[in-house]
């Protein structure tokens, strides 16, 4: 299978980011670290989106994926800063607004007290008292009515300098309050084009999976067919088809819980637990090979769609990739007829890898697709590397050992109907021989 570089794609994008950056530069500010590395990795997220799938190696496919994905995560927490900022503007105009009534209620208490002791003045001035002061003889009253006439005055200083203070902070306030306004409204203006960044990502992202789909059947098949031709070849797309399944199932994944999150903070519940997620148990050894058969699907999995668009037929109790149905009901017709029942375990879905990996590993990146399988605890196998995540591997049942009558008559008849066993595992027989 051919592969090409990015240049092309790149050449053909340049248009499109040439367009978009202007607009994701208006709404950056200058000289901001930060918004300039959002506009960058939107820019890059453009370029990842236009790859062609048919024609990029997996190395490149995987670097779009982690493009798209590092764009998304950017714009989401952009959005999430952004909703933050408008949900403190909101709460600062309730607060302005608060202390602007209560400030209000002050100031016209104040001026209804200065009213009152300017009546009082009126009605009995001050110089009355000074002069009653002046006349008496008795030195020890004296005193007192210039105690009481000072102490008065004073009393009047007060509640005017309280009233000045009281009628600032209340224009504050208001000054606040109209502050807190006008950034609720710019922010809410940019959560408005952060929200549809977001959408965008997302968009970007599902167009590079739709296509992924698509190109993964197409060259599943082309696997497929190929078998018996040139089983290198063969075994060398079904494998990268297999990563690429793994990868579209963690992208699925983490959008899952992405959306539960969401939907978690919206109904407020960060108190309730997440939801347990139930992993099946495996059934590999550290490096992916199989301690044991991979047993039926209890659920009888019924013909449908598996992760990265594989397309499921059930046959004989049997769920495989819908490619290989035909080859797959010829055999079992064939052991049939040789008087010989056969039934065993077809597709798994890599979610359930992933899931252990992430238990077993740890939750970024390399420790889900990087890290050796030895340096889990316990030891667990790399997503992407079974031919069972893409259906064309069946483990059969009562064939544990090269012994058994199932493995004596796959043995001697598989190759006809395009199925090869990995030697270290006698129930394992799939179209590579992987």
């Amino acid at each position: 299978m051919r592969r090409g570089s990015l240049g092309m794609t790149i050449a053909a994008a340049v248009a499109t980011v040439a367009l978009a950056a202007p607009q994701l530069a208006s709404s950056a500010p200058t000289g901001d670290p930060r918004s300039e590395r959002e506009q960058v990795r939107a820019e890059r997220a453009v370029v990842a989106s236009e790859i062609d799938t048919s024609k990029a190696s997996l190395a490149e496919i995987d670097a779009a994926l982690r493009t798209l994905e590092e764009n998304l995560a950017t714009q989401q927490a952009a959005l999430h800063r952004t909703e933050a900022e408008v949900a403190q503007a909101d709460q600062d105009i309730t607060d302005a607004r608060a202390a602007t009534t209560r400030l209000t209620a002050q100031v016209a208490a104040l001026k209804g007290e200065m009213r009152d002791r300017a009546v009082r003045a009126y009605v009995t001035p001050p110089g009355d008292d000074v002069l009653t002061v002046l006349e008496t003889k008795d030195f020890t009253s004296a005193a007192e009515r210039k105690f009481y006439i000072e102490l008065r005055a004073q009393d009047d200083a007060d509640v005017s300098d309280r009233l000045d203070g009281a009628s600032a902070n209340l224009a504050y306030q208001k000054r606040k309050a109209t502050a807190a306004k006008n950034r609720a409204v710019t922010k809410r203006a940019e959560q408005k084009k952060r929200t549809q960044a977001v959408a965008d990502a997302t968009a970007q992202q599902q167009t590079l999976s739709d296509r992924l789909e698509s190109t993964i059947g197409t060259q599943v098949a082309r696997s497929v067919s190929l078998a018996k031709t040139d089983r290198a070849l063969s075994s060398k797309i079904a494998k990268e088809q297999a990563a690429l399944v793994a990868r579209l199932a963690a992208q699925k994944a983490a959008k899952a819980e992405s959306d539960r999150q969401a939907a978690a903070a919206r109904q407020n519940e960060a108190a309730t637990p997440p939801p347990i997620v139930q992993v099946p148990p495996s059934n590999q050894d550290p490096g992916g090979t199989e301690s044991n058969p991979l047993p039926p699907d209890p659920t009888g999995n019924p013909t449908g769609t598996g992760t990265g668009g594989i397309s499921l037929c059930t046959v004989g109790g049997i769920t495989v990739n819908c490619v290989i149905k035909s080859q797959v009901q010829a055999l079992l017709n064939a052991a049939r007829s040789s008087g010989l029942s056969l039934s065993g375990g077809g597709y798994r879905d890599p979610a359930a890898q992933i899931e252990l990996r992430k238990q077993h590993c740890g939750t970024s990146y390399y420790a889900i697709y990087e890290m050796s399988a030895s340096a889990c605890n316990p030891p667990t196998a790399r997503p992407g590397t079974s031919q069972h995540e893409l259906g064309l591997a069946i483990d059969f049942s009562n064939c544990s050992s090269r012994g058994s009558a199932c493995y004596r008559w796959l043995a001697a008849n598989a190759s006809r109907f395009g199925f090869y066993n990995l030697p270290s595992e006698p129930w394992h027989w799939s179209t590579t021989g992987n």
